[in-house]
């Protein structure tokens, strides 16, 4: 018996965090994700794991490491970051973190990768002339990272990073380039309309800015996502809208992306009508659990998503395995109030689920685990609940919301049922 998922990429050993630079090579995606694999044994340093599958299969292959932090600019860190598969050329973004008489140095660079669909998971050689982004501009701290590059709607790139200013508040900072090498600044994205609270955020991480098609009104939209970090919590949502140099317009305010208890820093990838997306289901500074403990690794990514743009909002559908080996659990919500309970084989409580309707065919869908409840509204529709060793995913109305929950079976006995009470 084991707390490792079957379907879900989890780290051979170590800690796994973010995914970085989702990478579609016909029906194959390459997955980077931040790996310490000496942790928690030895003093952090963070690199690059990799790791593909066929969409559809939720099979995982892994390759050596990508990137690790042995160059003057990353000696403490390469930290998160994007690709762009541009032609046959793919380049990697990443954050080098340097730590040096106390201070923190920060950098955004390139590497050019080479054979990605070789025996060995492709060649990985950093620019000669890295940093490409040497430090942080006036007004931001050295908490500057996490480079994100995409396509502009006159065919130029942009990158987005994760900035906090000098008075410690969060902000995403604005590059622009004709060829992917050299970048300019254009400065901090100004909001209008932006009216959820993250003033108090003291950073925020893990930017994604791309253009989807609205599939209700037909009409290009910005979606930027991003992760604001507070004193006493870590988040992760979207805004809507349309840009107009540093200025987003904010149609859609601050929304979640995923409602459950371990849910961040998710990396996005342009898809056919909407896009791909993995998440971390971690949380930072959030490391003790029974899997470390036990069995010598820690966290999981989220299974790969399918998201679409359907009225200003996003909707979420789990790519669940043709054959999966796990359950998966599917029940229609309606006007009665309905609870379950997923159950291992040996009939032990791992997480409740609820259903509350509300008037006008909406409701409140709650998912329980260790005693913590977490909530949203939705429509009626369907509810699919996946639990695949340690990690939980559920969607409800017909995607509107979703939940990623790490949730340890007791005595790692595998999951037998959703239980209807």
């Amino acid at each position: 018996m084991t707390y490792r998922p079957k379907h879900h990429l989890t780290a051979p050993q170590g800690r796994l965090n973010d995914p970085n630079g989702l990478t579609l090579v016909g029906d194959q995606l390459h997955v980077f994700y931040q790996h310490d694999p000496s942790f928690p044994l030895q003093p952090k340093r963070t690199g690059w794991g990799h790791a593909v599958t066929t969409l559809g299969s939720g099979e995982w292959r892994h390759f050596p490491m990508a990137l690790y932090p042995d160059h003057p600019y990353d000696l403490n860190g390469c930290y998160s970051g994007s690709a762009v598969l541009d032609g046959d050329s793919l380049r990697l973004f990443y954050t080098g973190n340097l730590k040096r008489d106390g201070q923190r140095l920060t950098s955004q660079n390139i590497v050019d990768v080479h054979d990605i669909a070789g025996p060995m998971g492709g060649t990985y050689r950093r620019r000669a002339n890295n940093p490409v982004i040497d430090g942080a501009p006036e007004g931001f701290t050295a908490h500057f990272r996490d480079p994100h590059v995409s396509r502009s709607a006159d065919g130029t790139w942009r990158m987005v990073i994760g900035a906090q200013r000098t008075n410690h508040t969060g902000a995403v900072v604005l590059y622009t380039s004709a060829d992917l090498d050299q970048w300019e600044l254009a400065g901090a994205l100004e909001f209008s309309g932006l009216n959820y609270n993250t003033a108090s955020a003291y950073m925020w991480e893990c930017p994604n800015l791309l253009r989807m098609t609205d599939q209700a009104t037909g009409e290009e939209l910005e979606v930027l996502v991003f992760c604001p970090q507070y004193p006493d919590s870590d988040e992760c949502g979207y805004v809507v809208g349309t840009l107009d140099g540093t200025r987003f317009n904010v149609r859609t305010d601050f929304t979640p992306l995923d409602y459950g208890h371990q849910f961040y820093a998710p990396q996005l990838l342009p898809h056919g009508a909407g896009a791909l997306a993995l998440g971390w289901m971690g949380l930072p500074a959030r490391d003790d659990t029974p899997s470390l403990a036990e069995e010598g690794w820690v966290h999981s990514l989220t299974l790969v998503r399918e998201l679409v743009l359907i009225d200003g909002y996003l909707r979420t559908s789990l790519a669940i395995p043709k054959q999966p080996d796990m359950l998966v659990a599917t029940h229609e919500l309606a006007g009665a109030p309905w609870s379950a309970e997923l159950v291992n084989v040996d009939g032990a409580v791992g997480a409740e689920l609820a259903w509350q309707p509300q008037v006008g065919g909406r409701g409140v869908i709650t998912l329980t685990v260790d005693g913590i409840a977490r909530w949203a509204e939705c429509a009626a529709g369907q509810l699919v609940v996946c639990a695949d060793g340690a990690a939980v995913e559920c969607t409800a109305g017909g995607g509107e919301v979703a939940f990623s929950s790490a949730v340890f079976s007791p005595g790692a006995a595998p999951w037998g049922e959703l239980r209807v009470r």
